[in-house]
């Protein structure tokens, strides 16, 4: 018998087979979840915390309903003893509605290859006919070549970039091409944006008297990719939503700027704003 890869050896592959033995109800919901996870490492599932108890729980939800799943791995980032994901769960329901579960995980791995402590967002969407959205196994997207050591440190990207767009006395322009490419898209929650409607939210921004600090949690990268999860905290203008949390995936051209990043944003409620 085969035995599965642990998170550790093949993060992509302890997805595909967690999510397999989690809907298999032949299989005791306990083994299956100490088979991938340190039994009393705590979760933090859209702000709230999850242990062991909650998460047995929550598994056997899922597989309450036998209907047939189909799992979709958007990205996938391992940087060391740390590793980052974001994967879709859909099913068919009447009449080809289908209803999406979309996940994005950031975790730590343990010393014996498991899922330590990890904190991830999820939301719950309704949509018609196939699920939309590139894998990370399709041919249309390539994986990227090598950066070149040009600013190739997502951290430094994120801090820089946020300090220079809200900084009056630099151009918007100059900042964004700087620290991207000129058919770079950026989408946030779901919605795609390009550098004009980028700079033209950043220069709202700018009039309203917006300024945000961010709070670096945790950055990884992995061959031209990164993730980073972070918190965008108001510090110059109204509060609106407040604290922000994001969790972001990108990739890197050769010459070190960011071509592609996608962002989901969460509110202190678990909310994503559109």
């Amino acid at each position: 018998m085969t035995l599965p890869p642990t998170p550790a050896e093949d993060f992509v592959g302890y997805l595909r087979s967690y999510t397999a033995e989690a809907f298999d109800k032949n299989l005791p919901p306990e083994d299956v979840w100490d088979r991938y996870h340190v039994p009393d490492a705590p979760h933090v599932v859209n702000h709230e915390h999850r242990d062991r108890q909650e998460s047995l729980k929550n598994l056997s939800a899922w597989r309450a309903d036998q209907t047939p799943y189909e799992l979709r791995i958007h990205e996938a980032v391992v940087d060391g003893n740390r590793a980052a994901a974001r994967y879709t769960v859909s099913r068919s329901l009447l009449m080809q509605v289908r209803h999406t579960t979309e996940v994005v995980i950031f975790a730590d791995l343990a010393d014996d290859g498991r899922v330590g402590p990890t904190v991830s967002t999820a939301r719950m969407t309704y949509g018609w006919g196939r699920p939309e959205g590139e894998t990370r196994d399709s041919d249309a997207r390539p994986a990227p070549a090598t950066p070149a050591a040009v600013s190739a440190d997502p951290a430094a990207y994120l801090t820089d970039f946020a300090r220079l767009s809200s900084d009056g006395g630099t151009s918007l322009q100059d900042a964004y091409d700087s620290y991207h490419t000129p058919d770079a898209v950026q989408y946030i929650n779901g919605e795609a944006m390009q550098r004009p409607a980028i700079l033209q939210s950043l220069e709202a921004s700018r009039k309203e008297g917006l300024a945000y600090r961010l709070d670096i949690h945790t950055s990884l990268s992995e061959a031209g990719r990164f993730a980073a999860r972070y918190t965008m905290v108001p510090v110059e203008g109204r509060r609106g939503l407040g604290d922000l949390e994001v969790f972001s995936f990108g990739e890197f051209a050769d010459d070190g700027r960011v071509r592609l990043l996608r962002s989901v944003m969460q509110t202190g409620s678990g909310y994503w704003p559109t």
